[in-house]
C-alpha cells in the first residue's frame, strides 16, 4: 500500500516538473520568435531607410541629368532647324535670300556633337551593389533597370554623330568656308569669350550652296541628330516617369529643396 502511495507521489512530481519544462520550452520559443519578429521589423525599417536614402539620391541625380538632358534636345533642334534652313537654298543655280547669315548657320552645323552625359553615380551604385533588391515597387525598379540600355543607344548614336561630324563634316568646311566667320556669331562659353573676328580671305555663299556635297551632308546629319533626339526625349520619359514613381512613394519630400543647387554636368 505504501509502495502505490509512494509510486502516486512520484508520478505526481513527475508531471509536475513535466509540466514546468514544457512550460519553460514553450516561454523560450515564444522569447525566440518575439526575438526574431522585432529584429525582422527592424531589418525592415532598415531596408525601408536605406530604399528612400537611394531612391531620393536618384531623384536629385536625375534632376541634374535633366538640366543636361533638356540643354542637348533644344541645341540639337538647333542644329535640324539651322540645316533645314540651309537645304532651302542648296541647288546649281541657288542664291542665298535667307533672313539669316550663313556664317550663323553653318556654326550649328560644325559645332553638332552634343551629347546628353548623365549622372550615373546613385544609378551605378544602385545596380552594382545590389540595391536594386531594396525597390519594392516593380514598376519603378523596371524603368530604374533600365535605364543602362537607353544609355547605351543613346551613346552609339553619338558615336555615329560624332564620326560622321570628324570624317565628313569638318573636313568640307575647312575646304570649303571660313570656320573662323562661325565664331563670330554664336557665344556658347560662360568663362570665356569665342569670338574670333572675320576672315580676310573670300569665300563664295553661292558657290558653297551649290555644292552636292554640303546637300549631302545636312541630309544625313540632320536624320542622325532625329534619332538622337528621338533617343534623348526616350530617356527623357524614363527621367519622368522615375521621378513620378519616387514622389508618389514619398509625398512629405519637399523636392524643390532636395533638388537645390544641381549640376548640369557636361555640356558637349
Amino acid at each position: 500500500m505504501r509502495f502505490f502511495r509512494f509510486k502516486k507521489l512520484v508520478s505526481l512530481e513527475t508531471g509536475k516538473y513535466l509540466r514546468y519544462a514544457v512550460g519553460e520550452v514553450i516561454l523560450v520559443v515564444i522569447g525566440i520568435l518575439i526575438a526574431l519578429q522585432v529584429n525582422n521589423l527592424n531589418e525592415i525599417r532598415k531596408e525601408k531607410k536605406e530604399e528612400k536614402k537611394i531612391l531620393l539620391s536618384l531623384h536629385s541625380e536625375i534632376s541634374s541629368s535633366l538640366l543636361n538632358c533638356n540643354l542637348v534636345i533644344e541645341k540639337r533642334r538647333e542644329v535640324v532647324s539651322a540645316n533645314k534652313e540651309i537645304l532651302k537654298f542648296t541647288g546649281p543655280n541657288s542664291i542665298w535670300e535667307s533672313k539669316y547669315n550663313l556664317d550663323s548657320l553653318l556654326y550649328h552645323v560644325m559645332q553638332s556633337g552634343w551629347r546628353h552625359v548623365p549622372q550615373e553615380g546613385v544609378l551605378n551604385e544602385i545596380i552594382n551593389s545590389g540595391k536594386l533588391s531594396l525597390i519594392d515597387d516593380n514598376r519603378l525598379k523596371s524603368q530604374i533597370s533600365s535605364l543602362p540600355r537607353a544609355y547605351s543607344q543613346m551613346i552609339e548614336n553619338d558615336r555615329i554623330n560624332r564620326l560622321h561630324i570628324t570624317v565628313n563634316i569638318i573636313p568640307f568646311f575647312y575646304e570649303k568656308t571660313s570656320i573662323r566667320n562661325t565664331y563670330d556669331f554664336i557665344e556658347p562659353f560662360k568663362f570665356s569669350k569665342t569670338p574670333l573676328g572675320l576672315t580676310k580671305f573670300k569665300f563664295s555663299d553661292k558657290k558653297l550652296i551649290s555644292n552636292p556635297s554640303l546637300e549631302n551632308i545636312l541630309s544625313y546629319q540632320s536624320t542622325y541628330q532625329k534619332f538622337g533626339i528621338e533617343f534623348l526625349e526616350k530617356v527623357r520619359l524614363k527621367y519622368f516617369e522615375i521621378q513620378e514613381l519616387i514622389e508618389k512613394k514619398y509625398p512629405e519630400v519637399d523636392y524643390n529643396e532636395l533638388d537645390k543647387d544641381l549640376d548640369r554636368g557636361v555640356w558637349n
